[in-house]
């Protein structure tokens, strides 16, 4: 089911009791020391001992770092990988049609799916096996009928919460046009079925602060405890913000103040909408959009607090952009998290359309999803590892390289045994393209034997650049879920690593 909860399938390294990380070390220990005594196994590289094998960190973690997200925390590995449709892929939209601001929940062993009105239904269903699809847009509408404070045309954004322990009536919430104005405001719905169709709870609107130019992009959360509360966002455009606000136990009223817990900040375009709360790594993370949603710079970012209420400290850089996606994904937002037995996914919309003016059609995707702690990491957002944040061994060092990535490289990898080891992160278990931004000298070029996580995978022939230059080479390999490490020892050659890049 669509995880709302103070639940955390995330990380559980971080909260392990002292005495059974202290147990967890000394078997780590053993093991590679074990592991040091026996050396090279037989039977080819594939099955050769790692370099640096016994030159772990004391406290397990990787060296090294992904750009500008400071030291990696634990994380565990080995999720189990999706069995994804045939043709499935993150930076493909697993809806081509219009099925905007989506969310997902699970039902026994199906999914369904909630977007903003089209021109068929004023909430259309999806339903599909696997949150990875195939996905079929359901016939007629989700929504029976609009209450009567509210105008067609102008339905957005529904969440829809499943019954608690299995029993009551599926809630939804949903942002309309309030009637005689041109403000919106959030509704409540009830329904026996997933499918619904869903009816209005009438009388007054649910959220509507009219002297913040009304309210839209209702998120609900719901504490481990079974405290509700309702996300969402004020639709002025000068003052937009995220406000938080506790709910009655049925879920069907207020039972507090809101409480504003974001804004936005100078840097970000123009504003900020469309929450989703989860609980992470021990904090509190907020995923929101930033920009205008027909816009190619619409983007989705996050923040992490220590409470509920805030302070909520916001992430440097985008989660998901264009840019990100090298614009294979233009204007990804609207991000929801969804959660099953095989870990998350990060449900989103990007632009399929442009028609001018305000008027996109946007499609529905899905990405597994992944924590570092209480940083988010999605599948099919190339991912940038730079070598000289990787342990070196001696042989090879960080030299500065005003055309490198971050001003720097590592190299030159002169004599057998020149490597250094980079910690990358992987959101899920499964199979990445790996791609290495390399120099080699001229008219020799260079080959580096390539480990994954102590085990010999393949060579990595770099044919030699241009004086000055760069080139990349890839290589396709199979990573574990979390954090692992990708050791370059030199073959034959020279040459110099300046980032790896997992796609």
């Amino acid at each position: 089911m669509r995880t709302r909860t103070g639940g955390d399938p995330g990380p559980l390294a971080p909260v392990l009791p002292l005495v059974a990380g202290a147990a967890i070390s000394l078997l780590v220990a053993l093991i590679v020391g074990l592991a040091v005594s026996w050396g090279p196994l037989p039977g080819g590289s594939g099955a050769r001992q790692s370099p640096g094998a016994s030159e772990e960190r004391p406290d397990g973690r990787p060296e090294g770092r992904s750009e500008g997200e400071g030291p990696p925390l634990p994380s565990p590995a080995g999720t189990p990988a999706p069995i994804d449709p045939p043709g499935y892929s993150p930076v493909t939209p697993v809806i081509d049609g219009s099925f905007a601001d989506p969310t997902v929940i699970k039902v026994g062993d199906r999914y369904f799916a909630y977007g903003t009105n089209n021109a068929s239904a004023t909430m259309p269903v999806a339903t599909a096996p696997s949150p990875t699809g195939p996905w079929k847009v359901s016939p007629g509408d989700g929504l029976a009928r609009l209450p009567a404070w509210a105008d067609e045309g102008r339905t957005w954004a529904p969440e829809v919460v499943p019954p608690r322990a299995g029993s009551g009536s599926y809630v939804l919430y949903f942002s309309a046009r309030r009637r005689g104005g041109d403000e919106q405001c959030i509704g409540v719905a009830t329904s026996s079925s997933p499918a619904g169709p869903f009816v209005p709870v009438e009388g007054r609107p649910l959220v509507c602060p009219l002297n913040l130019g009304g309210a839209i992009d209702p998120a609900s959360y719901i504490e481990a405890d079974g405290t509700r509360y309702l996300l969402y966002k004020s639709d002025a455009r000068k003052t937009a913000a995220i406000y938080l606000v506790r709910l009655a136990p049925d879920g069907l009223a207020l039972a507090g103040p809101a409480k504003l817990i974001m804004a936005r900040r100078a840097d970000e375009p123009v504003l900020v909408e469309a929450p989703d709360l989860v609980r992470r790594g021990g904090g509190y993370v907020l995923l929101y959009s930033s920009g205008w949603y027909f816009e190619p710079n619409y983007q989705t970012r996050y923040a992490v607090a220590p409470s509920i209420e805030g302070p909520y400290r916001k992430a440097a850089a985008p989660l998901q952009s264009t840019g990100a996606y090298r614009t294979r994904v233009e204007g990804p937002g609207s991000a929801d998290v969804l959660s099953d037995e095989n870990g998350d996914y990060l449900v989103f919309h990007g632009i399929l359309g442009y028609h001018g003016g305000s008027r996109v059609t946007r499609g529905m995707y899905v990405a597994r999803l992944g924590w570092d702690g209480a940083r988010p990491a999605v599948r099919g957002v190339p991912a940038r590892f730079e070598a000289e944040r990787g342990r070196l061994n001696g042989c090879v060092s960080a030299l500065g390289r005003r055309n490198a990535s971050g001003g720097r490289s590592v190299g030159p990898f002169v004599q057998d045994g020149c490597r250094v080891d980079v910690p990358v992160f992987a959101p899920s278990a499964g199979r990445y393209s790996v791609a290495t931004r390399y120099a080699a000298p001229p008219g020799s070029g260079s080959t580096l034997e390539l480990w994954v996580n102590r085990t010999a995978t393949t060579s990595l022939r770099l044919p030699a650049t241009a004086r000055g230059g760069w080139a990349s080479a890839t290589a396709d390999l199979d990573l574990a879920a979390g954090w692992n490490t990708l050791s370059l020892q030199r073959l034959d050659g020279q040459g110099e690593i300046d980032y790896l890049e997992l796609r």
